[in-house]
């Protein structure tokens, strides 16, 4: 099991932490997640908590925007290459 340092999703807290890779992380720490202590506050289960459970409407419609523009593009590269009809 990989293990990244998170950083928590309430901007004013900024705390910091060792937590399993459930992302598998490449880059920058993700802050997608509540610290324990104000995931307590907001009555979220900490252990329960995804990287999309967290996400207000706004932010579900544009992850799922930037996934279908993502899908798109892929479509377009592959049908250039010649390896889609």
């Amino acid at each position: 099991m990989n293990y990244v340092m998170h950083i928590c999703r309430n901007p004013i807290c900024n705390q910091g932490w060792l937590d399993k890779d459930l992302t598998n992380v490449k880059t920058n720490p993700p802050s997608w997640k509540y610290c324990r202590k104000c995931a307590e506050k907001l009555g979220i289960d900490y252990d329960a908590q995804t990287p999309t459970s967290n996400l207000t409407e706004k932010e579900l419609k544009e992850r799922e925007r930037k996934i279908a523009l993502s899908k798109k593009a892929t479509e377009a590269r592959l049908k250039k290459l010649n390896l889609r009809p």
